[in-house]
C-alpha cells in the first residue's frame, strides 16, 4: 500500500511539473506573439572572459535569460579564432537554443577570408547594435607636422602619391579604416606596421610615421600635452557625428569625406532559424539594453548601443560587408 501512495504521489508531482511546464510555455509563447522560446540558450561568444564583448554578452543575457523566462548560458569560445564558434551555431538547430554574440571583426575576417562563412548568407541575423558614441577614432598627426587640415594632408597625398606613412595594425581596424579614408579621398598612402594604439602614438611623436588613426581617449592625453594635432573624427554612419571627446572636432562627413566607421554587435543563430523567432529574440535583446539597470551598467564602461530594427539590422551587415570585401582587395588583404 505504501509503494503504491509512493508511485501515486511520484506520479502526481510529474504531472504537476509538466503542467507548471507547459503553462510557463504557454505563457511565454502568448508574451512573444505566439512564438515558442527556447527552454535554454548557449550564446557563444568568441572572445576571452572578462573582455569587452564577454561583458556585454553576460550583462545582456541576463536580463534576456530574466526577462525571457528561460536560462542563458555563455561560452567562451576563441579556438581557431573564432571560426569553431561559428560553425557550432551554423550547424545548431534553428530552435534558438544555441546563437552567436560577435562583432565587426567576423566581417572583417569574412572579408579578408579568413573566415568562409558570411553573417548575412550564412546565418539568421537576429539583431544588430551599433556603439553609441556617434562617432569614434581620430586621424592625428605630430604637433609640428605641416598638416593643419585633413584638406592639407590629402593635398600632400595627392601630389606625391603613396609618399605619406599611415601607421596601422595590419588587419586591424585602422588599418581598415585607413583604407576606407584613402578610398574616399581619392589618394594612395603607404600603410606601415606600427602596432598598438600605444605604439602609433610614439610612432607619430618620433616621427616615423606621417599620421595614424587611434582611439580618441588614447589621443586625448598627447592632444592635451601638445604632442599631437587631431585633425578629425570618424562618424558612426555617412551622415556625420561628433566624438564626446573631442566635442568641437569635426568628423569626415562634415569635411566632405564620405566616409564612415561604427564598431558593430552581431546576434546571430542558424539560418534555418525562422523570422518569428529572430524578431522576438531581437525583442528581447533590444529591450534589455533599455532597462535602465542594464544600460546603466554598461554605458560608463563604454559599452552603450543603439540597437536597430530587425530589417535595418540585416541591412547594415550587408552594407558593412560589401565596404569591407572592397576595401581589404584595395589593401592587400584577401587570402
Amino acid at each position: 500500500m505504501r509503494l503504491m501512495k509512493r508511485v501515486a504521489l511520484t506520479a502526481l508531482t510529474m504531472a504537476m511539473a509538466a503542467s507548471l511546464f507547459a503553462t510557463g510555455q504557454a505563457e511565454s509563447a502568448a508574451q512573444n506573439g505566439g512564438v515558442l522560446l527556447p527552454k535554454s540558450m548557449e550564446v557563444q561568444v568568441p572572445a576571452k572572459t572578462g573582455g569587452g564583448t564577454d561583458v556585454m554578452a553576460r550583462t545582456l543575457g541576463a536580463q534576456v535569460a530574466s526577462d525571457g523566462g528561460f536560462h542563458v548560458t555563455i561560452v567562451n569560445n576563441t579556438d581557431g579564432g573564432g571560426a569553431v564558434a561559428l560553425e557550432k551555431v551554423a550547424n545548431a538547430k534553428g530552435d534558438g537554443s544555441t546563437i552567436l554574440q560577435f562583432h565587426t571583426t567576423m566581417l572583417i575576417k569574412t572579408a579578408s577570408g579568413v573566415f568562409k562563412r558570411s553573417a548575412a548568407n550564412d546565418y539568421k541575423v537576429i539583431a544588430v547594435s551599433l556603439q553609441k558614441d556617434p562617432a569614434s577614432y581620430t586621424l592625428v598627426v605630430d604637433m609640428s607636422s605641416p598638416y593643419q587640415t585633413v584638406d592639407d594632408l590629402v593635398a600632400a597625398a595627392k601630389a606625391a602619391p603613396g609618399s605619406l606613412k599611415f601607421g596601422v595594425e595590419t588587419g586591424g581596424t585602422a588599418h581598415i579604416i585607413t583604407g576606407l579614408f584613402s578610398k574616399a579621398a581619392g589618394i594612395q598612402v603607404r600603410t606601415v606596421e606600427a602596432g598598438t594604439d600605444t605604439e602609433k602614438m610614439a610612432a607619430v611623436v618620433g616621427k616615423t610615421i606621417d599620421a595614424c588613426f587611434v582611439n580618441p581617449n588614447q589621443a586625448k592625453q598627447y592632444v592635451e600635452a601638445g604632442k599631437v594635432r587631431a585633425l578629425a573624427v570618424v562618424a558612426r554612419d555617412e551622415e556625420g557625428g561628433r566624438c564626446p571627446v573631442f566635442p568641437d572636432l569635426e568628423s569626415f562627413p562634415e569635411l566632405g569625406y564620405k566616409f564612415a566607421w561604427g564598431n558593430i554587435n552581431l546576434f546571430l543563430g542558424p539560418k534555418s532559424m525562422s523570422d518569428d523567432l529572430a524578431r522576438a529574440l531581437h525583442d528581447l535583446y533590444a529591450n534589455a539594453y533599455a532597462n535602465p539597470k542594464v544600460s546603466g551598467d554598461l554605458d560608463p564602461k563604454g559599452f552603450g548601443m543603439v540597437f536597430l530594427s530587425y530589417e535595418d539590422g540585416l541591412k547594415r551587415v550587408q552594407d558593412t560587408q560589401a565596404s569591407l570585401n572592397s576595401v581589404v582587395v584595395d589593401l592587400g588583404l584577401r587570402k
